[in-house]
């Protein structure tokens, strides 16, 4: 009974991802799982229901992966790998997906309530990577984490906005996030924790 539940989730999120949530119709669904819409109701009473649970099924995802990553690996080697995938990032066009454009536009209450629950995601993972980094050595003992984690993600919201208003091009949005975590950073490192953090920089170029 799960594993049809999951393949539905599957289908829908595949088929989302590529042209929205408004493209994507009950119908097409149970075609491409040869399966009737009675069967489909079962699982799913509506189309909202279905959108809800592929949210859900994100959020538990990206609450697991950067648990995962955070338990798994010291606070300067997070650094680098962030500091990797943001550079990756700058090659790649900064258009809204069309899944995420159709959410907001379209589902503006489940949007909201996906939003809410990010950021609480966010939060307690980076008041969990500040305090690991201060008793790494790495982070300044004094600081507050909630008060930096939440300063951190003010701006990272602020950045969003900009981005999906295109208000911004793309070299300025990597501008302004590099300065962003370039001044945060400065302001939280230690010492000893800067010295390390360059070094295993300069160990991965």
């Amino acid at each position: 009974m799960n594993d049809v539940r999951e393949n539905i989730l599957q289908v829908a999120i595949e088929r989302m991802q590529q042209v929205g949530i408004r493209s994507v119709s009950i119908d097409d669904i149970c075609h491409e799982l040869g399966m009737s819409k009675k069967t489909f109701y079962v699982y799913f009473p509506s189309k909202d229901d279905l959108v809800q649970a592929i949210l859900h099924k994100h959020e538990q995802k990206v609450a697991h992966d950067l648990d995962n990553a955070l338990s798994k690996r010291t606070i300067t080697q997070v650094i680098v790998e962030w500091a990797k995938i943001a550079q990756s990032t700058q090659k790649k066009d900064l258009k809204t997906p069309a899944m995420m454009y159709d959410l907001e536009k379209y589902y503006p209450q489940l949007f909201a309530a996906h939003k809410k629950v990010m950021r609480q995601t966010a939060e307690k993972i980076l008041v969990r990577f500040l305090e690991k980094g201060v008793s790494e050595g790495i982070f300044r003992a004094e600081i507050d984490v909630d008060v930096v984690a939440m300063m951190f993600l003010d701006m990272q919201y602020r950045l969003l906005d900009l981005i999906t208003g295109g208000q911004m091009t793309k070299e300025e949005v990597h501008r302004i996030g590099h300065q962003r975590m370039d001044i945060l950073m400065r302001g939280i490192l230690s010492e000893s924790g800067l010295l390390r953090l360059r070094e295993k920089v300069k160990n991965n170029i």
